[in-house]
This record gives C-alpha cells, structure tokens and sequence, in this order.
C-alpha cells in the first residue's frame, strides 16, 4: 500500500508543469496562493483534529525548530526555480534537470549528515554534468535558430531547482523524525505564504485561473505530499526515492498530450545520463 501511495503522489506531481502552463500568473503569485489555500485547508484539518496542540506541546530543540523554518525558504527557491523551467524550457528538460537532486544530496551528505563522499558519487557528478550539456546541446540542435538565453537559463534553472530540493531533501530528514507530516506541510505552505505576501499585494487573481490554483492547492500542496510521507512508513527510503523516477516519464508524456512536447534523442540520452546518475547514488546509499 506504501508505494502505490508514493506512486500516486509522483504521478500527481508530474502534472504540475501542465498547471504553471496554464495559469496566467507570475511564478510569485502561483507559489503564494497554492501554498495559501493549502495552508487554510490544513490548519482546518490539524486544529480540527487536535492535532496542533499536540505538534505544539512536542519537546523539540532549537536546531530542530530552525531546520523546521528552513524548510519552507529551501521550498520557496524549489519551486521558483523549478517554476521558471517549467515556463522557458520544455517540461521534460524541466523535470529531468530538476533530477540532478540526488546527486547534489549526496554531495552535501558529508556536511549535514556526517556521511562520506563514495567514489559512485563521483561517476554520477560526471554522468550528470554530461547529461546537463547534453540537454542543452539538444535543445540547441532541436531549434532551427540559436537557443534563446531564455531556454538557456530555462535548463539550468530546472538544475537549480534540484540544487535547492536537495537542501529540502536533508532538511525534512532532520524534522521528520520530530514533527507528523501534515504539521511539517501546514507549517511551510503557511510560512511560504507570509514571506511572500508582500509580492502579490498587486496581483489580481481572475475568476480563470482560481479553479487552476484551488486544485493545486488542494492536490499538488496538500494530497500529494500527505500520501507521499505516509507512503514512508512501509517503504524504504531507497526505494521511494527510485519510484520518484516515474515523475519524468508522467511528466513527458503529459506534455506529449497537451502541449505536443517530443523531447530529442540527444535531451533523451542526456536525460537518461542523469536518471542513471540517480540511481547509482541511490545504489551505493542501499
């Protein structure tokens, strides 16, 4: 039951790019009433539940409670940056830049959880860098005229996104043990919300994309990640991790329906360079 909930949970997030697409808002805007209307819908169920009382009166030190606010800023450039891919390159050069995160986990493994640096991290530093470049000489190959800085910046900043999910990545591995899943979402989609009010205070909201922004409230920000962090209590980490990779080929084939999005051979192959780095971090931490 574990893993078709942390299967359910990616195929959810593999839509996301479909919904930025869609909605006729600023990346800022997006982020803020997302995580706003997931954080109202939270608050009722963790209040109504008793819940927060109990998450309140939890003996927890003071590194725990600033990991616990980090959370929310790694989430913040996550998804800023994972955004922006999403609206100035292809989804899948989005998503797949975006899966350079295992690499950069374990790369800062060392420094955060005291673990060391394998020479297998090191083949997929390589496999990885390769396949970034390859992605970007495919992109470049694929368009009949020079690749705009745009798309440029559109692939590196899906690379970024991985960068800034790693931090997530180690951040919720020292709060998860600590606080429930629900009051770890209720408190960074509220704290995502308050650091970015002071941007949206000109944004009007119209009536066509607010049907857009409830559902990715309520499933991408708050369905998702609960079925996500439940699916963890009978599945290893390992293997949540390499059922992640779903993520990329939902998210192609998505873009294929709507948007007739065909990723290249040399995207693919650098892709495919690095889903494979992934895996081999993923191998030598088994």
């Amino acid at each position: 039951m574990g893993h078709l909930k942390i299967i359910a949970a990616i195929l959810i997030w593999s839509s996301l790019g479909i919904f930025v697409r869609k909605v006729d808002l600023t990346n800022v805007g997006i982020v803020f009433h997302s995580c706003l209307i997931a954080g109202i819908l939270q608050f009722i169920i963790i209040t109504s539940t008793g819940q927060l009382k109990s998450e309140i009166k939890t003996k927890s030190s003071k590194r725990d409670v600033l990991f616990l606010i980090l959370v929310p800023l790694s989430f913040i450039a996550n998804s800023l940056f994972f955004y922006y891919a999403f609206r100035n390159t292809t989804i899948s050069n989005a998503v797949l830049t975006h899966y350079t995160a295992p690499v950069f986990v374990a790369l800062m493994a060392p420094f955060f959880l005291k673990e060391n640096i394998r020479l297998s991290t090191w083949a997929a530093i390589a496999l990885s860098s390769i396949g970034l470049w390859l992605i970007l000489q495919g992109a470049e190959s694929e368009s009949a005229l020079p690749l705009s800085s745009n798309e440029k910046m559109g692939i590196i900043a899906g690379a970024l996104s991985g960068l800034a999910y790693a931090f997530l990545i180690i951040l919720i591995r020292r709060v998860a043990s600590c606080y429930s899943s629900l009051f770890i979402t209720f408190i960074q989609n509220s704290i995502v919300a308050l650091v970015l009010l002071p941007f949206i205070l000109h944004l009007n909201v119209t009536m066509q994309v607010l049907p857009y922004l409830i559902i990715m409230g309520v499933v991408h920000s708050t369905i998702a990640p609960i079925l996500y962090v439940q699916g963890f209590r009978s599945v290893k980490a390992n293997e949540a991790a390499i059922l992640g990779y779903c993520e990329p080929v939902g998210a192609t084939i998505l873009a294929f329906f709507f948007f007739h999005e065909v990723p290249g051979i040399t995207a693919l192959l650098g892709g495919a360079m690095i889903l494979l780095s992934g895996y081999l971090i993923l191998r030598a931490r088994k």
